[in-house]
């Protein structure tokens, strides 16, 4: 099934901050990046071939890299890389790449909700830069206020107390949730990732028309609709990753 996208219509993230995305064209195969580019999939690891990334697209990215720390070479595991393309189309994959950074992603179920719980689930304000479902996760991109010297806690759940969930469209209410766990509170956006295992909710095992993520935002509360048959797009027209990403400030 392909991927389904409120912000990213193409399969690769490219995300720039002040310059712009430029190439050089060597030949007629061969591209050269004067940016940096990220995008996020999970690891694929047998002992038949090399270790590549698929995106949720299904997409697939060879690292020209061969000392990857083997923490990261896990069948599976989700990352996210900020790469340079080398090439297209090579040798059965659609992207040869050179990995200037990894990290892992955050990957957790989505949990339930309740009257006993809710306090430490927390509902702290949380902007929401990025958001897509694929056949596994529901992935989100947020930006948070701290200072970073504690980690923020994230989460996805489900009321299940809710008459009437899936609603009258068929869509899956869902929130996200934010815990400032206490971090003191400053004027600095810390920037964070996480990926939700969708399991029955998945597009390709349930006959949901979609999600409504509720999400408590720095403007209000806003509500996302993600579709699954179809692609959408925030209305936003760039995405800025600090040089300081703080994927460690969340659990």
């Amino acid at each position: 099934m392909k991927r389904k996208s409120i912000f990213l219509t193409g399969l690769i993230i490219f995300i720039t901050s002040t310059i712009m995305l430029q190439s050089c064209k060597d030949d007629d195969d061969v591209y050269y990046y004067n940016a940096y580019a990220y995008a996020i999939g999970n690891m694929v690891v047998n002992d038949e071939e090399s270790p590549y990334l698929q995106l949720d697209s299904k997409k697939t990215m060879l690292p020209a890299n061969t000392s990857i720390p083997s923490y990261f070479l896990e069948n599976g595991r989700r990352v996210i890389v900020n790469f340079s393309l080398l090439q297209e189309n090579y040798m059965g994959y659609d992207y040869y790449i050179a990995i200037n950074d990894i990290d892992t992603v955050l990957v957790k179920n989505i949990i339930p909700i309740t009257p006993e719980t809710a306090d430490s689930i927390g509902n702290d304000p949380v902007n929401i830069l990025d958001m897509w479902t694929s056949d596994e996760y529901l992935t989100i991109q947020f930006e948070m206020k701290g200072a970073g010297n504690k980690k923020h806690m994230v989460n996805v759940v489900r009321d299940f107390s809710l008459s009437e969930n899936p609603d009258k469209d068929n869509y899956m209410q869902l929130e996200f949730r934010h815990n400032v766990e206490d971090d003191p509170q400053i004027d600095r956006h810390l920037w964070g990732i996480a990926s939700f295992r969708l399991k029955d909710l998945a597009p390709q095992t349930s006959n949901l028309s979609g999600l409504k993520i509720k999400v408590n935002t720095f403007r209000g509360e806003k509500t996302y609709n993600l579709k699954y048959d179809n692609e959408n797009k925030l209305s936003t027209n760039s995405l800025e990753i600090p040089q300081d990403k703080s994927i460690i400030h969340i659990k």
